[in-house]
């Protein structure tokens, strides 16, 4: 590297981007014109008051809310425009939440409730399943 050039952050070290963000209820304008870069293994916090558009927010970056305006990119992929199915497949492979209100499914124990993802996923066999869960249950 040259003594003079720049240092700049790579494409790859921006896990989640959001450019240009708008997002409306009816004549509520939301989010106005968020833009944002996460990197791998950053930790974020998003805090503001009541109606501000912090679940608004984290609903477009999970994928679960499509109805905005801008662009949202996970890993550089770009997911606006993505359909239901595609968008299902990459929130099972590549995003991972827990909602304020979560809720277990109570014919199931807490480790099968953490092991149901991993499961649908089909990639592990079901002993390195079971041990991720515990790992991440630590």
């Amino acid at each position: 590297m040259a003594e003079n050039a720049t240092m700049t952050v790579s494409d790859t070290d921006v896990a989640i981007e959001i450019v240009g963000m708008n997002k409306w209820y009816g004549d509520f304008h939301v989010l106005k014109d968020i833009s944002l870069n996460i990197r791998t293994g950053e930790f974020v916090s998003i805090m503001g008051k009541s109606g501000c558009g912090k679940s608004t927010l984290l609903y477009i970056l999970s994928t679960m809310d499509t109805d905005y305006e801008g662009d949202l990119f996970l890993n550089g992929e770009k997911l606006t425009g993505k359909t239901q199915e595609e968008l299902a497949f990459l929130r099972n492979e590549h995003i991972g939440f827990v909602f304020q209100f979560h809720y277990l499914l109570p014919e199931f124990s807490v480790i099968d409730n953490v092991m149901l993802p991993a499961r649908k996923l089909g990639r592990k066999s079901p002993e390195e399943i079971r041990e991720d869960a515990m790992n991440k249950l630590r």
